[in-house]
């Protein structure tokens, strides 16, 4: 795709950092594209902890992690911004005029301002060494690794790959929620899991077999029927399954700042009470960037976010007003 439109501001990056930012620019009337380089919106929230609750973001007694994306993504998508998905930035380049960012699939997008949103990278999750040999890739391919749409799981019969403390984290959420829940582990323990959680477990009802591979799928009109399992002692098993996930570790893509001589310290952006980087227009928010004070929260997000699209809008217009409050934009 190779995009001719220019935008206001370009948010790299859709975590919870990114999705503010996004609307906080559409509500300030800049015209907004955002790029996430995975498939689904949400960043670390998404990934690591949707069904897990949490307690300091302003207005939320206690919120899931899923329920906060679904709530930022509805929030995001107010005024209609450009929201694009599996959008890795290559290359970032800059003339007297714009921006262009170049994707690693050769998409190009162009931009009067970037905020980069994007923590020190992209996290993509590992599947067993084994996993490529099952049937069914386009199945494969859309299994979840990680809980997001948890409530799909109720009274159903889940089995879980995974050599993880991921996985076993997953077994105790799911173990009263679904009809059964069956743990399918390749080694004889689980990676970096503490044993209070494997005592849980090992006592639940749930089923968990070590040393065991998962070695066929079984699909009627697209849908899980049953999986088939095989030990050490190549003994195989059936089992009945409605939904499978899996997990067996991550690998980072670490974010290319040196391409977009962006400077880095430390694996972090430094920067101001402007939020700018080194390289005029270009402003980060989030996880990625550092500061005297600095506190990574997710809601420390949400204010730098407004700090830096504030500033952005300023550097692309100089006669905007810097700051608005939103009780004046919706008013009547």
């Amino acid at each position: 795709m190779d995009n001719q439109e220019l935008f206001d501001i370009t948010i790299i990056g859709g975590g919870t950092t990114g999705l503010f930012a996004t609307y906080y620019a559409t509500m300030r009337g800049m015209k907004v594209k955002l790029l996430e380089s995975q498939s689904q919106f949400g960043g670390k929230v998404m990934q690591f902890f949707p069904e897990k609750l949490i307690y300091d973001v302003g207005g939320f007694p206690a919120v899931s992690g899923e329920d906060l994306v679904q709530q930022m993504m509805t929030q995001a998508e107010r005024h209609q911004p450009v929201m694009l998905t599996d959008q890795w930035v290559e290359t970032i380049d800059k003339d007297d005029q714009h921006f262009t960012l170049q994707t690693n699939s050769g998409d190009r997008h162009l931009s009067k301002s970037i905020l980069l949103a994007t923590g020190s990278g992209t996290f993509h999750t590992k599947r067993s060494d084994d996993w490529n040999a099952l049937p069914y890739p386009t199945f494969r391919k859309q299994v979840p690794t990680n809980l997001m749409n948890r409530e799909k799981y109720a009274n159903k019969k889940v089995v879980i790959a995974s050599n993880n403390k991921v996985g076993v984290g997953w077994a105790l959420y799911l173990k009263d929620k679904a009809a059964s829940v069956t743990v399918v582990n390749p080694d004889s323990s689980f990676h970096q899991v503490k044993q209070h959680d494997l005592d849980l477990l090992l006592k639940s009802s749930v089923q968990v077999h070590f040393q065991t591979a998962l070695t066929d799928l079984f699909l009627k009109e697209d849908r899980l029927q049953a999986v088939e399992i095989s030990n050490s002692e190549n003994e195989k098993h059936i089992i009945d399954a409605e939904e499978i996930l899996t997990f067996h570790g991550l690998e980072l893509e670490a974010t290319p700042f040196d391409k977009w001589e962006v400077e880095t310290k430390k694996a972090r952006i430094a920067v101001k009470g402007d939020m700018a980087t080194n390289v005029p227009g270009i402003f980060a928010a989030g996880d990625i960037v550092q500061y005297d004070g600095k506190t990574n929260l997710i809601a420390s997000g949400y204010t730098e976010a407004i700090t830096a699209i504030n500033k952005a809008h300023k550097w692309i217009d100089p006669t905007v007003t810097e700051q608005l409050y939103s009780t004046v934009i919706y008013r009547g």
